[in-house]
């Protein structure tokens, strides 16, 4: 079988979804090619993001976060501090079921001018000129042939059109989460986010939890580079013998990856973006604000036929990520000290000479 479309946007996660609605609604016939049976993972989880660079474009497609919140709750083995920010907390539920944030945007996107298949696999991609002029598909065994105009990778941190199309990257950092939904019968019982350093349990990493309406969330996020000596499941356990007394009931487990770093993309037609872009923030480990975002911007430069405005983009986040990086380096040999000079800097008791306080200090600058 063949196909002709506009725009194939590899990927039916937020930042394809994000795409597919913008294009679809401006009437570029768009494919969407998703490789599980339905978009969305198996289990339910709950993404907390910064707001502030989304927060317009969540309006324009429609979207509500399931929660916003400007206080957060920061806590080293020995101190805490809260944070009360003009930079938001958007929280929004993520999965297969109805109210998630990739069911509500399947549910939005222009049927007349999109067509979503599931459970494909890229088979073959044929380059001409520096652009793609083919994707071959298969899906139940059958195979269909794509002719796009564009193509957008939304396919995620460990992108196959980014492997398959050799596109060279530099890693920079890579981060493996893994969490628990707690369902109870009173609501918001974690009314803000709260995030717990504790170099033992998550090395060069942290521990979040939040609730949103009934259903609580606490996940452990680890640097890749301890993940050898780091079994996740068995750590988010012993931190929740220390945090909760009583009985646990787990409603489910939810797990996820993001990598960060840059690349060179030497397709023309096409646009990568989110986790198949490597946006992904190396401190705070912010990912769905850059998918939204990134898709945002990658629609629009479509829309106006202008890809060298996407290209700007993307080289500003990637100059973003790089400057960022410093704070990988820096948390990657974090210790509990370290946690607790931390903390006792947001309470503005601190040294002036300790140079790496001071630098991710300056990150919660808010201009």
């Amino acid at each position: 079988m063949k196909l002709l479309c506009d725009v194939l946007i590899v990927g039916g996660g937020p930042a394809g979804l994000t795409a597919g609605l913008l294009l679809s609604k401006n009437g570029f016939f768009t494919v969407i090619l998703e490789k599980n049976i339905t978009v969305g993972s198996k289990q339910t989880g709950f993404d907390i993001t910064e707001g502030n660079r989304i927060n317009k474009i969540l309006d324009e497609i429609g979207i509500k976060p399931n929660k916003i919140s400007s206080i957060s709750e920061w806590f080293s083995p020995n101190y805490s501090f809260v944070l009360d920010s003009k930079i938001e907390d958007f929280y929004f539920k993520r999965g297969s079921e109805n109210d998630s944030i990739e069911n509500i945007l399947l549910k939005k996107l222009t049927k007349k001018n999109v067509n979503v298949l599931y459970n494909t696999k890229i088979d073959n991609i044929n380059i001409k000129k520096k652009k793609v002029t083919e994707i071959t598909i298969k899906s139940d065994n059958e195979k269909t042939t794509i002719t796009p105009k564009y193509v957008i990778g939304a396919d995620g941190a460990e992108s196959i059109l980014r492997r398959m199309l050799k596109i060279e990257s530099e890693i920079f950092a890579t981060f493996k989460g893994f969490g628990i939904v707690l369902e109870s019968g009173k609501q918001n019982i974690i009314p803000h986010a709260k995030i717990y350093f504790d170099n033992q349990i998550a090395p060069a990493g942290y521990i979040y939890s939040g609730s949103v309406d009934n259903k609580s969330f606490i996940c452990i996020v680890i640097d890749n580079i301890f993940s050898e000596i780091i079994d996740l499941k068995e750590n988010l356990g012993e931190f929740l013998k220390q945090k909760i007394k009583g009985e646990i009931v787990a409603k489910n487990y939810f797990y996820g990856i993001g990598t960060t770093g840059i690349h060179k993309n030497p397709i023309n037609n096409l646009l990568l973006v989110g986790g198949a872009a490597l946006f992904y923030d190396p401190f705070f480990g912010y990912g769905l604000n850059y998918a939204i975002e990134s898709a945002y911007f990658a629609s629009k430069a479509i829309k106006e036929n202008n890809l060298e405005k996407y290209e700007k983009y993307s080289k500003d986040i990637q100059k973003e990520i790089k400057e960022m990086f410093f704070t990988r380096k820096i948390w990657r040999k974090a210790d509990n000290n370290f946690y607790d000079k931390l903390i006792r800097t947001f309470n503005g008791q601190y040294d002036a000479k300790e140079e790496d306080i001071i630098r991710i200090i300056e990150l919660f600058g808010e201009n």
